[in-house]
């Protein structure tokens, strides 16, 4: 969460008070950092730059304790839960003296097929990984300057609070968001390979990150990889928005960041996000009428930022493209999953057979969907 990264320079420090254990671990130590869950606690922007921070912070820890710190990298195939299709980029784009030759990060799910589901593949990827490790040893990294540390510190503080406001704070959110997705369904048709929540009774914040950004890449408004992102982006004064331009112009971590955000912004889908309402949400329609209106100002605001006049990033054309083949077919299978579930939570106990016949259909579109949109959780 945002407060576990927050607090975790500190946590090393106590660690390493430690006689007994500094001497167990012979002068290394190996840190994880989690990418999903505190996306899901506080939003992307604000989850970002507390992953910034708390490495910075933590690699001083461990050379003032003459510790070789190395960072395993916690993250999901979907830019939502830390996940970047960029690789080598992404590498590069970390922050200064966090790789140094040693880098650690999880490939699970449909990303360990994608990535190494043939030697030729496999290959491919290990030379990505290993040409950007080598590679970043010698790069010079642009280091944010006071000024862009103060921005982003406001950028995550009102990001965070917007995302909070609607995801912790508004009591209709948890109906809503359980109507308009399919995450009851995705908890009850056994598809994963862990209870899709930690505590079977819980909200949101018992939610396993993986159906949480999975149910809203099914309904195609991807909302956990983008939401807050608009009001955390709008600047609060001309100075601002010159230093936000100057950023993504100068920064290539904070540029990451945004072509990232940019990239999914393309993959959703305004008019599927709005029939999933119309036909599933009872009486909280308005809060989907709010997000979607956070969709068009966060839109807006990466246009802005990175002065480009498509919201889908530097591979625009490539996406284009793709969404073009794509998208009839993914279009009518999200058509095809509303009306599956519209049918499945009228039938009561007594429709059992024609209820196991829906659910099939029902695992059926959510695999289409997924393989359709290229991303899963």
């Amino acid at each position: 969460t945002l407060n576990d990264l927050t607090n975790a320079p500190d946590v090393l420090q106590v660690l390493f008070r430690i006689s007994q254990y500094v001497g167990s671990v012979k002068g290394k130590q190996e840190v994880m950092v989690g990418y999903s869950d505190s996306a899901k606690d506080a939003g992307r922007l604000a989850a970002c730059w507390a992953q910034y921070t708390a490495q910075e912070k933590m690699v001083k820890v461990a050379e003032a304790n003459n510790i070789e710190l190395t960072f395993f990298h916690g993250k999901g195939g979907t830019v939502g839960r830390g996940g970047n299709p960029v690789l080598y980029r992404a590498i590069l784009s970390h922050p200064p003296n966090t790789i140094n030759g040693r880098f650690r990060v999880t490939e699970q799910g449909e990303m360990i097929t994608q990535n190494f589901g043939s030697p030729t593949i496999a290959e491919r990827n290990l030379d990505i990984y290993t040409a950007a490790v080598l590679r970043e040893a010698f790069v010079k990294h642009v280091e944010p300057n006071a000024s862009w540390r103060e921005q982003m510190d406001r950028v995550s503080e009102v990001s965070c609070a917007d995302y909070r406001a609607l995801v912790r704070d508004d009591k209709r959110f948890v109906q809503y968001f359980r109507q308009a997705t399919p995450e009851v369904e995705l908890g009850s048709l056994n598809i994963g390979s862990r209870p899709a929540k930690r505590n079977p009774k819980g909200g949101i914040e018992s939610l396993r990150a993986i159906p949480w950004t999975f149910a809203w890449t099914q309904s195609r408004l991807h909302l956990s990889a983008w939401l807050g992102v608009g009001r955390g982006l709008n600047p609060e004064s001309d100075t601002d928005k010159k230093e936000l331009i100057e950023m993504y112009k100068q920064w290539p971590w904070y540029r990451e960041i945004i072509d990232l955000i940019s990239m999914i912004l393309s993959k959703t889908d305004f008019s599927i996000a709005e029939i999933y309402d119309k036909e599933l949400v009872t009486d909280t329609k308005d809060l989907g009428t709010n997000i979607r209106t956070k969709l068009v100002e966060t839109r807006q605001a990466i246009l802005d930022v990175s002065g480009s006049l498509e919201y889908g990033g530097p591979h625009i054309q490539l996406l284009r493209t793709s969404s073009r083949i794509r998208n009839p077919y993914v279009d009518a299978i999200n058509c095809l999953q509303v009306q599956l579930l519209k049918e499945l939570r009228k039938m009561g106990p007594e429709e059992s057979e024609i209820k196991n016949k829906r659910q099939d259909a029902l695992i059926v579109s959510i695999n289409g969907i997924a393989r359709g949109l290229g991303n899963s959780g």
